[in-house]
C-alpha cells in the first residue's frame, strides 16, 4: 500500500485539466507514461523502447511535463557529451473534481442574517437608555417635590412673593431625540452605519475570493 503519494485535485474544465487532457488524449502518451511507470528513462531511451521517432517522444514528453504528470529527476551525459534529461511518472493522484459554484444566494443570506442582527442590537441600544431614561423621569420624587398648596391637580401661587424656580427643558441641556442624548444616538447609528459596511465588504470579497478560485 503507498501511502506517501500526493493528492492532486484538479477542477473539471480549468486550465490545468485541458492540459491533461490534452497530454493523455493519444495512445501514443499513455504507451510512454506506462514506459515511464516502469522506471526513469530519458528520451532517447524511450524512443528506443517505443520504436518511435525523437521527436515525437519529445513532444509527448514535453506535454505530459507542462501538465504536471512528469517530472525531471535526473541528468546524465551521453557518449557524445550531451546532457540528457531522465524523466519519471509524478508520485502523486491525480483526482478531476466538479468545477465549484458561486452560492450567491446562500452568501447573501448569511451576511442577511448578520445585518438583521446588528439591526436588533443597535435597536436595543437605542430603546434600552430611552426606556429608563423615561422611568427615571416618571419617578415621583417624594413629598417634598409637591408645590406648596397642591390639591387634587391645583397649584395655587402667590403672585406677590417672587418664586426662585427654574423649568428644565430640553434647550437647558445637551440636545435630546425622542428623550435620549443626541450623542447616544449619533453614536448607535455610527456604529450601525459602519458594521453594514464591513458586511458589505466581507460579502464582496468572499465573493471574489470563489470567483477567483473557480
Amino acid at each position: 500500500m503507498v501511502t506517501d503519494e500526493t493528492i492532486v485535485v484538479v477542477e473539471q474544465g480549468s486550465f490545468e485539466a485541458q492540459k491533461i487532457a490534452k497530454a493523455m488524449s493519444s495512445p501514443t502518451s499513455a504507451d510512454l507514461f506506462n514506459a515511464l511507470s516502469d522506471c526513469p528513462m530519458s528520451a532517447t531511451a524511450l524512443a528506443e523502447r517505443s520504436e518511435l521517432p525523437l521527436t515525437t517522444v519529445k513532444y509527448h514528453l514535453e506535454n505530459m511535463l507542462s501538465a504536471g504528470l512528469i517530472e525531471v529527476t535526473d541528468t546524465r551525459w551521453s557518449a557524445k557529451g550531451r546532457e540528457m534529461k531522465i524523466y519519471a511518472v509524478k508520485d502523486q493522484v491525480v483526482v478531476i473534481a466538479p468545477k465549484k459554484k458561486v452560492d450567491i444566494r446562500g452568501i447573501v443570506e448569511r451576511y442577511g442574517v448578520a445585518a438583521g442582527a446588528l439591526a436588533v442590537v443597535c435597536a436595543l441600544g437605542l430603546a434600552i437608555p430611552s426606556t429608563l431614561l423615561g422611568f427615571i423621569q416618571g419617578t415621583p420624587l417624594g413629598p417634598e417635590a409637591t408645590p406648596t398648596g397642591a390639591k387634587n391637580g391645583l397649584v395655587s401661587v402667590n403672585l406677590g412673593e417672587p418664586q426662585a424656580f427654574a423649568l428644565a427643558t430640553p434647550t437647558d441641556t445637551a440636545a435630546t431625540v425622542s428623550g435620549m442624548p443626541l450623542w447616544i444616538h449619533e453614536a448607535v447609528m455610527v456604529f450601525f452605519i459602519a458594521g453594514i459596511v464591513i458586511l458589505a465588504l466581507m460579502m464582496a470579497y468572499e465573493v471574489y475570493s470563489i470567483r477567483r478560485d473557480t
